[in-house]
């Protein structure tokens, strides 16, 4: 009986103790480091899906049975385990985790992807939380300035939309526009205005290859940079929706100067003797005094930016995908204009059949739509209006009282008798300008494991482009009736083009290990690329009706087209090897066949290596615990640009043209073939140096390197004995420099970080060799700069001037051999010895984060590069220019009482035109720029306990807020004038009523669901 009670006694307990162990309860605790709570631990019950994060004071609450084990994890840590036992209390402790050597961080360079700790070539990457600081109206080559040391951005202009140059270590073009690097979308080539039209939030990472050997991956692409883009995948996890939105407004930045006020420009006129307002009565004058009003307020207005961005992200071991889609709307700061507008779209897949089979496919496109301002220097340009109208001159006609002047419909008639131009709103209604652009890229590709470290992989990349821009001057508008045919009014042209390329990539990818310390893995490949580009134009006159602008309507037309291919063929191979993760040996080839080549010249072999050393990973350095990374690289390319060479330059091209009256048409040759053209060479050489300290507390790397040019490409017609032009190969010049990155956490523990970055490049460049026969002084001129054996690239060539003869007020120049002059001539011209480049660039900025609340401010410098200031020449112009409006630093001109003045007399009292292009209007363009300032609280999941929300992120952002510069005018200068002057004119050389940069105030919010 007493065995019968135990054994009923022990059953029972059994069975209790199963049901303790089954029965789910509420488990909760903090968890630590060696600083204190640390907020944001992942805790999870192993082997399920059940989880959770810490909250700001490191506490947990899960659901858990006794017995599970919970596993608690944070970046950067050790994850730590911990068994549910009877307590309800489970604490736990996380240590430091893995050190930088032990982080495997992949680095992607297009084709492929690298262990960064193994890579020995020179890639900086920008990911994609420091991308997301910027603006999203921003397109992404903007986002990039500042971000990375050697990397040059230069924006356009200040337009909705506009791109940037991305120019790599000092690299210049010879023959005029940009060396901008390459840019590689998912490991498709695309353009830079393609570029831009990608939504900052699809991007994952960007990674810019900067080095000879890393560069010569893309062979006769990669001679100036190669920018790599890598878009977002879906995860394998459980599925995560983001929803973004920012709104805010733009306005121009303000003008280092004042412009005159009415009362100032007709007393101005007055003292010059000079101008519309003199010799007018008291009585005009005072009414003339009342029209005062400011052309800036008048033509522009404070512009309203949005962007609004939806993705999905997620999957499983099988399936992952990632989409999204997007609206960004900026009208700009120009009153009546509906500015820029962009939809995206995206979506990103990929498939693992089996161990062995994979499959992908990328998808995106993009719809942008532009209402364009006529920004070049003409009357059309409302930039040039807004300070070249004088104040007294009234926005609206006015009738001899003084009254505005209303048409028959009751509405005020714009003023037509502008002295300096014409009325520019009306231009602005009348004369429409859109331009469109459609873009769609498709990126299908496979990767079978043949055996195992043995890849293959196939892509093809499509990438089609239509491009239409509309310009409409509606019949008797104003330009109609001054420009326009009077037996055809009004005019409309259509213009556009249609471009399709296909890229088909194949590869083989092999690793291969001895003994686990000597690491071999391969690369080879084959590529085939092809362009075809299509344009048109159609311009008719004759419209009868200005609300009817289609071409069909019209009476009177002259079409044009254009067809151009080309196509490049490659075999590209490499292998990179290290030994136990010390030594690293990397070595490129590739050879590129290209239509466009002269016959002589078709193909081009690029090669590079790359040597590297990981000190820390030697046995010596195992008791050196400061030193938590030291690396040493060397490398050398040899590689191509595509500088200069269109489709058929390497040819013999003909026009056409008309003769007697038009009764026949004749043949004529434009440009003289090269059979030996071949691509622009650049030979570059780098050593640098990676390291952190102190747990990673401070990192730092730096390279120096040079960069010589070969065999440059210009056109040129003192070599072949007639005024037909051709193209060809002569001298070479070279860029040396250095450059530095450094970042260093003042504060780093659970609650608290506080960083500092900074980043900075030196550049020096010469030209060595300029060979043009037929030119007695072998130079070559780029309009304000030119070219010569010995000095920098694009050398200011300008005649010195002396400043103010105290005696009579004439402006004074240097002559050739010394002497001062108040005689202006242009063959007094020399080299001055300043250029368009900066000497010295870069960013530095800061991030704090205290719990929820985040701060983050970046800033952009250059410094030795100048600008020809065009603008301030006209605002500023000696008398020479009396209908135009003048800035308030005018009146400080030289007079018998004022000897000591800034200025020369003008020209009525000097008796001379000082107003002439000389080294007085080249200003330098240094600056410091504090680019970006954002600041933004995270609400956690605690704060929605209720709603199926992860996080919620409330930030604003202001962009371009101070600037500190000499120069008269924004120093942030692109394109000088006109945007059709694109890859003709050197980036920043003058400064002529270009579209002007911006201030940005967004407010917005990002919900993680």
């Amino acid at each position: 009986m007493r065995s019968k009670y135990k054994w009923i006694i022990t059953l029972f307990l059994a069975l209790s103790m199963q049901l303790s162990f089954a029965q789910e309860k509420t488990v909760s605790g903090v968890v630590s480091d060696s600083s204190g709570p640390l907020p944001g631990v992942n805790v999870v019950v192993k082997g399920t899906k059940t989880g959770v994060q810490t909250d700001f004071d490191g506490k947990y609450s899960i659901k858990a049975k006794t017995g599970d084990v919970l596993v608690f994890s944070f970046v950067g840590m050790t994850d730590a385990t911990k068994t549910v036992g009877a307590s309800n209390t489970v604490n736990a402790t996380l240590q430091d985790g893995v050190s930088l050597n032990e982080v495997i961080v992949q680095t992607n360079l297009g084709y492929y992807s690298r262990d960064s700790r193994k890579l020995s070539s020179s890639v900086s990457t920008v990911s994609a939380d420091e991308i997301s600081k910027q603006s999203p109206a921003l397109t992404i080559q903007n986002a990039l300035q500042g971000q990375a040391a050697g990397v040059q951005v230069t924006a356009q202009n200040g337009k909705p939309g506009a791109a940037a140059y991305v120019t790599v270590r000092g690299a210049v073009s010879i023959t005029g526009g940009t060396a901008e690097a390459i840019y590689v979308v998912d490991g498709a080539f695309v353009s830079g205005t393609e570029a831009s039209a990608l939504s900052s939030n699809d991007i994952e990472s960007v990674s810019i290859l900067k080095d000879g050997a890393s560069a010569a991956i893309y062979g006769v692409r990669g001679g100036n940079g190669v920018v790599v883009i890598t878009t977002k995948k879906g995860k394998n996890a459980k599925g995560k929706f983001q929803f973004n939105n920012s709104l805010g407004f733009t306005q121009k930045i303000a003008d280092p100067f004042d412009m005159m006020n009415a009362d100032e420009k007709i007393r101005y006129e007055a003292l010059i003797g000079q101008g519309s307002t003199v010799g007018k009565s008291a009585a005009e004058l005072a009414l003339l005094r009342s029209y005062d009003h400011n052309w800036q307020d008048d033509l522009l207005r404070k512009g309203f930016v949005q962007n609004n961005n939806f993705s999905y992200s997620g999957g499983n071991d099988q399936f992952t995908n990632f989409m999204s889609v997007g609206y960004t709307e900026d009208t700009g700061i120009i009153d009546k204009l509906k500015g820029f507008n962009r939809i995206t779209a995206r979506y990103n897949s990929e498939y693992k059949a089996n161990d062995r089979v994979k499959f992908g496919f990328n998808i995106g496109g993009s719809y942008e739509k532009f209402n364009d301002s006529r920004d070049r220097n003409n009357v059309q340009s409302p930039i040039r209006a807004m300070y070249d109208y004088n104040p007294y001159e009234p926005f609206f006609a006015r009738d001899a009282s003084g009254n505005v002047v209303n048409d028959a419909l009751g509405k005020p008639v714009f003023n037509t008798s502008l002295l300096a131009g014409f009325p520019i709103q009306e231009a602005i209604i009348n004369n429409v300008e859109q331009r469109r652009f459609f873009r769609m890229y498709g990126r299908p590709y496979v990767e079978l494991g043949i055996v195992k470290d043995l890849t293959f992989k196939t892509q093809m990349n499509m990438n089609y482009e239509r491009f239409q821009r509309e310009s409409f001057t509606k019949p008797f508008s104003f330009l109609d009736l001054i420009v326009g045919d009077p037996t055809a009014r009004g005019q409309k042209t259509d213009n556009g083009f249609d471009s399709l390329e296909y890229q088909l990539t194949n590869s083989l990818n092999y690793k291969y290990s001895i003994n686990g310390k000597h690491n071999f893995e391969s690369t080879v490949l084959y590529e085939y690329f092809k362009s075809n580009f299509r344009s048109h134009s159609l311009t008719r006159k004759g419209y009868v009706n200005g609300d009817l602008p289609t071409a069909g309507t019209a009476v009177v037309g002259v079409p044009f087209t254009t067809r151009t291919e080309n196509a490049t063929v490659s075999i590209f191979g490499n292998i990179d090897y290290d030994f136990d993760g010390k030594y690293l040996v990397s070595l490129y080839g590739r050879r590129d066949g290209s239509s466009v080549l002269g016959s002589n010249n078709k193909y081009e072999f690029a090669k590079g290596i790359s040597l590297g050393w990981n000190v820390t990973s030697e046995a010596f350095m195992s008791d050196v615990k400061w030193l938590n990374n030291l690396k040493l690289r060397a490398s050398y390319g040899e590689l191509n640009s595509t500088n200069g060479i269109g489709s058929y330059t390497a040819q013999s091209l003909f026009s056409t043209s008309q003769y007697g009256g038009g009764i026949g048409t004749v043949l004529t040759g434009s440009t003289v073939g090269n059979d030996n053209l071949k691509f622009e060479k650049a030979e570059k050489y780098e050593i640098g140096i990676e390291a952190a300290v102190l747990n990673n507390w401070l990192t730092f790397s730096g390279s120096v390197f040079q960069d010589r040019r070969n065999d440059f490409i210009y056109s040129d017609n003192t070599t072949v004995g007639t005024s037909f032009s051709a193209l060809i190969n002569a001298g070479d010049w070279t860029s040396k420099g250095a450059e530095v990155e450094l970042k260093a956490f003042a504060i780093k523990n659970a609650n608290t970080t506080l960083s500092f970055y900074v980043n900075a490049a030196a550049f020096d460049r010469e030209i060595n060799e300029l060979n043009r026969p037929g030119d007695p002084n072998n130079q070559l001129s780029r309009g304000l700069t030119w070219n010569k054996v010995g000095r920098s690239p694009d050398d200011f060539f300008l005649v010195p001037y002396a400043g103010v003869n105290p005696t009579n007020g004439r402006a004074m120049y240097t002559k050739l051999d010394g002497t001062v002059t108040d005689v202006y001539s242009a063959g007094d011209r020399v080299f001055t010895g300043k250029t368009p480049y900066a000497k010295y660039e870069g960013g530095f900025g800061m991030q704090f984060a205290y719990k929820g609340f985040d701060i983050s401010t970046d800033f952009v410098f250059k410094e030795g590069n100048y600008t020809y200031n065009y603008m301030w020449q006209n605002m500023t112009a000696d008398g020479s220019a009396p209908n135009r409006n003048q800035a308030v630093a005018a009146f400080d001109y030289w007079t018998p009482t004022n000897t000591t003045a800034s200025l020369p007399a003008p020209r009525q009292l000097s008796g001379i035109n000082s107003n002439l292009e000389s080294d007085r209007f080249l200003e330098d363009a240094s600056y410091i720029r504090f680019r970006n300032l954002n600041i933004g609280y995270k609400f956690t999941k605690k704060a929605f306990t209720n709603l199926p929300v992860d996080d919620i992120r409330i930030y604003t952002q202001m962009q371009n807020l101070f600037t500190w510069t000499k120069f008269n005018g924004d120093p942030e200068v692109g394109i000088g004038s006109a945007e059709s002057q694109t890859g003709l004119l050197v980036p920043g050389q003058f400064a002529l009523y270009s579209y002007p940069t911006v201030q940005t105030f967004l407010f917005g919010v990002s919900i993680n669901l």
